[in-house]
Order: structure tokens, then sequence, then C-alpha cells
């Protein structure tokens, strides 16, 4: 990924840094320096892959919980839920996740009475697989002081029956605070799991990541992680509110980057024509000017700011925003940039151009959920337009909202292919380099890493893969079928294929 060397045959490491590359006439004879020579047989050595918008510590955390991906009934959930209660702590939340209630044979989601029958003594909670929606028992919503009486909160819902009471399903930010508690016990638990989810990552060939969502209390546990060297890749932090995922972080906040939501994710804000006139759906978070001066405060401190923005009107009042706020601190177009842009027009795509700010896509959504059929001139996880207009284009996984293994995120760029095989807007795919480059070194820049990541150059740090074959050379179909034989993080082996 460094276009000055495009392809080499061999690389030199001291002290965690990568000293040359190049030819092996050119780097063979610095073992006579003491250098241990390791041959990899041909294989293919990239960098390490950067995902810089992952949820590290909700996905380290899940092995506490109950995964319900493949759930086939909500009979199904109720017998998972209550095998685990059993097991857990009486002072502590049961939880479940990623269960997905068009997967199940009912097609409709859990109520709180569906899980007041498999847990009635504690608080659980089920969350969706979008993390953008969530269902409660009866004690979950009475410990978060939900009951008929709470309005809905800006930018999210309290699903009610026909009498006005919680039927226990919250959108957005009305799972905020019952979300926020279920896993508060358990972040005690961090540094005790977080050895062994970086290794999982490692084994993928991650070396890097940016956690999306870390809330103040998380940020410590982070610190306590690193302190005792329990994180095997390096992790950085998007900084959210203690009040849950969606609030925004408030000045006193720790670290560089935060986060703001702008609209919703399973319920994203769309704009779109029906009937001869133009309608709305989804959650806004904020409107334009709200939104510009967070971003100009934010930036005044010296702070990055990740939007995230899902649907055409959400990308189209956070490119609003930006370009007001730009207006006011010209200094913050390096600080800011736009996560997901799932659905975008030809007009959008444009206005992003002439912002000039980063964006992060998560081509393995298109992989694991399909097609989306969408109104109008929306273009869906349109990645070529995107580069053809020259808008800097980074790729992530968002797991564990998707899947974490960048090599299905490449497939899904280069062959517009579903886990189905359906081909989802083929005029839309990328070439191989380009999908390599977004999970590498265009990943490093968005992230503000690429001075010590994201390709394998002289001066930065020695984190780097081996794959089993070359996907250059390999078919599209093929890449699917690649493995990561080794990973290296700070000079050091950290995984092998087992």
């Amino acid at each position: 990924m460094d276009p000055s060397l495009p392809r080499a045959q061999a690389l030199a490491v001291k002290d965690g840094r990568i000293v040359e590359v190049g030819g092996d006439d050119e780097i063979l004879w610095l073992r006579e320096d003491g250098y241990e020579l390791h041959d990899l047989g041909g294989r293919t050595v990239l960098p390490g892959f950067i995902d810089p918008h992952n949820h590290f510590s909700i996905a380290a955390l899940d092995c506490f919980f109950v995964d319900c991906r493949d759930a086939h009934d909500i009979s199904d959930i109720q017998g998972r839920m209550r095998e685990a209660a059993a097991g857990v702590p009486a002072s502590e939340w049961v939880r479940g996740f990623c269960y997905d209630h068009r997967a199940l044979a009912e097609r409709r989601h859990p109520t709180r009475h569906d899980l007041d029958a498999a847990v009635s003594d504690r608080p659980a909670l089920l969350v969706h697989y979008s993390h953008h929606q969530a269902v409660a028992n009866s004690r979950a919503l009475a410990a978060a002081g939900i009951t008929r009486q709470t309005p809905d909160p800006p930018g999210g819902e309290i699903a009610r029956d026909r009498g006005g009471e919680p039927t226990g399903l919250l959108f957005e930010r009305a799972m905020g605070i019952p979300e926020a508690r279920s896993r508060e016990g358990w972040e005690s638990r961090f540094v005790e799991v977080a050895r062994a989810a970086s290794l999982r990552y490692a084994r993928h060939g991650i070396t890097a990541v940016q956690d999306a969502a870390v809330t103040p209390a998380m940020a410590r546990r982070y610190a306590e992680a690193r302190a005792t060297g329990a994180l095997a890749i390096h992790v950085g932090e998007m900084m959210v509110s203690p009040r849950g995922w969606f609030e925004a972080p408030d000045a006193a906040a720790p670290g560089e980057t935060l986060k703001l939501f702008v609209d919703g994710g399973y319920r994203c804000a769309l704009r779109y024509p029906r009937g001869g006139a133009m309608v709305t759906s989804g959650f806004l978070f904020y409107e334009r000017a709200a939104l510009a001066g967070r971003l100009v405060d934010a930036w005044r401190a010296g702070r990055r700011v990740t939007c995230h923005a899902i649907g055409n009107l959400g990308v189209e009042t956070a490119v609003g925003a930006i370009e007001d706020a730009l207006r006011a601190e010209p200094a913050g177009r390096a600080r800011v940039r736009i996560d997901h842009a799932i659905f975008l027009t030809r007009a959008l795509i444009a206005r992003l151009a002439d912002l000039g700010v980063w964006v992060v896509a998560q081509p393995s959504f298109l992989y694991d959920r399909g097609r989306h059929e969408v109104p109008g001139e929306i273009l869906v996880r349109p990645f070529r337009s995107v580069a053809e207009a020259g808008i800097p284009q980074a790729f992530s996984s968002d797991f564990p909202c998707g899947s974490l293994d960048p090599l299905v995120g490449v497939y899904a760029a280069v062959t517009r292919r579903t886990r189905t095989g359906e081909v989802a807007d083929g005029d839309q795919a990328l070439s191989v380099q380009a999908a390599l480059e977004a999970y590498t070194i265009d990943a490093a820049r968005a992230a503000g890493l690429a001075g010590e990541r994201g390709s394998l150059e002289p001066g930065k740090r020695a984190d780097f893969l081996v794959l089993s074959g070359d996907p250059l050379e390999c078919s599209d179909a093929a890449l699917l079928d690649l493995r990561v034989v080794e990973t290296w993080v700070g000079g050091e082996r950290v995984t092998n294929a087992p």
C-alpha cells in the first residue's frame, strides 16, 4: 500500500518498526546484523487490516451474554434466556443479543411478556442485531423508569400496545438507559476477556480498530486493559455519553474523538418521493444548526468528530452542518468524518465530494443483509460512485453489527454478492486493489493513524498479516477462500493459523 513501492519481496523489522522494504538482495544481507529470518514460502504479506468503526468492547462482553443470532422462534429465545439466567449472578441483568425478528417463525419482535415468561426475577434485555432497538422485560422497564406515562424521547420510540402500555420494544434513544444499565455490572470484567477478544480480531488480520461507542466508564476499563497488557491489538476510542450510546458526550469526556449520532440505524432518516410529495421516515437526532454548533465546539476543543449518518436525510443533515461549521472553523475539515452513508443520491454524492471529508462504509452489511429496495433516486452503498466522485472512502465492519472478517468485506465490495449469492447493484463494484486500500492505508487515514499504520514503509509500526494466497491474483470468487495465516503486531507474531 505504498505507491512508491507497490510490490516487494522482503522486509526487515527491528524494535517493532519496519526498517527496510525491497527485493531479496536488498534485505537479506541484514541477517548478518543478527536478524532472524522468516521464510514465508511465497505467501502474500499485507499491512494489518484496520477497522475504523468497530464496537470492540461490546463484542468482547458478548461472551457473558446470550447469543440469539440463529434463534428460529420466540420459544427458542425464551429457552436460551431462561437457561442463561440460571447461571447469572442475581445482581446482574440477563442480556441476549443479535436476534433478527424477520428470521423468527412468528415474524415479529418478542415482547416484555415473552421475556417475562423466561426471566421474571430480574431485569432482562434482548438486543436486536442492529443494536439500534431492543426488547426489555417488565423488570428492566421498571429499572429504567419506563411506564405508560413516559414520553418518547427525541430520536426514539417506546412501542406501545393498543391500551398505551409499553410492549417492551424500544427504538434508538428509548433503549439508551436500559442498554447502558444492562452492561454496567459486566463491564467490571472487561479485562478478563479483552485478551481473548483481541486475539480473535488478530486471527482475521486486524491489527488496529476504533471502538465507536465508548462511555467514560468503559474508557477507564480500557486504561486498565492497556496497563495490564491485555490488548493484543491497538484499540482507539470514540466517546459517547455515560447515559448511553446515542447521547452526545459532554465537554468533560476523555479522549480525542467524539461520536455523534445524526440519525437512527435500523430506522435511519430517509427522504423520498411518494404520491407526488416528498416524505420522510426514521429518526433524525439533530437539526442542522444544532449539529453545526456541536461540531464547532468540538473542533475548538481540539477534538475529532465522527458523525453516524445512514439515511440520505441523515447524511444531508450531516453535510449541511459540516458546511456551516467549516465557515466558522475552517480547520475542522481534517477533524470530521461521516460513517455509514448507506443511502445516497447523486446530488448528495456531489456535495460530499465538494466537502472533501472521509466517508467510512461497511461492505459486510451488503454481504450479511442483502439488497435494500428503496424508492426514488436513492443509491444503496454506492462504493464506485463515491470513489469516482473523488470522495475519500475507507471500509470497516461495525462488528458485531456486521461480519468481522475484512476479507468478507473485500469480497462484498468487489463482487457485490450477498451471503445468498444475489448480486446487488453490480455497477457499484470496486477493484480488489481499491478494496484492500480501503481496509488498510485509507482506513488508517480516516482514523488519523496513517503516520504509524496502514502501509509497509520504513519507520512505520511492523503491523502486518500473512495471507494464504494473493488477492490480486486469485479469482473474485476465491477471495472468500483466502485465510490469514499469521498476524504480526509491533514486530511480534501474535497469531498463527490453527
